[in-house]
């Protein structure tokens, strides 16, 4: 995959992954939960606002005014929940996400929003 800022990078695949896990409507500190869960760190704010530009702006993610967030139909389609490797499904996420060219918009997730979500996530 792609490490250059206008292709895609793993972080995208990692949070299509972890929206994608739920299977339903998420909110921030559910995606950031799933994400640490995956790749054992947190997501920073750049990449959850680069990753969700690009995801959205291919039309495979929804993102809320409340900042929550689901796969669209097409996402789901990259999203396979038979696979139960985490592995397996970040591979074939990256494999779907490199026959696509990313068409960014802009997200920029408030600061304290996602400090907030990271605070939740670690209390609990």
């Amino acid at each position: 995959m792609a490490d250059d800022e206008d292709g895609w990078v793993f972080a995208d695949t990692w949070v299509l992954a972890s929206i994608g896990v739920y299977q339903r409507r998420c909110t921030l500190v559910e995606l950031i939960a799933a994400g640490d869960w995956m790749n054992h760190a947190i997501l920073t704010p750049d990449e959850l606002d680069s990753a969700l530009g690009k995801l959205a702006g291919a039309g495979l993610v929804r993102i809320f005014d409340d900042w929550s967030f689901e796969l669209t139909d097409e996402g789901t389609s990259l999203f396979s929940a038979e696979h139960r490797s985490i592995q397996k499904q970040l591979d074939l996420i990256e494999s779907e996400l490199s026959t696509r060219a990313p068409e960014p918009t802009t997200v920029r997730l408030p600061k304290q929003v996602v400090g907030r979500a990271v605070a939740d996530y670690l209390a609990h």
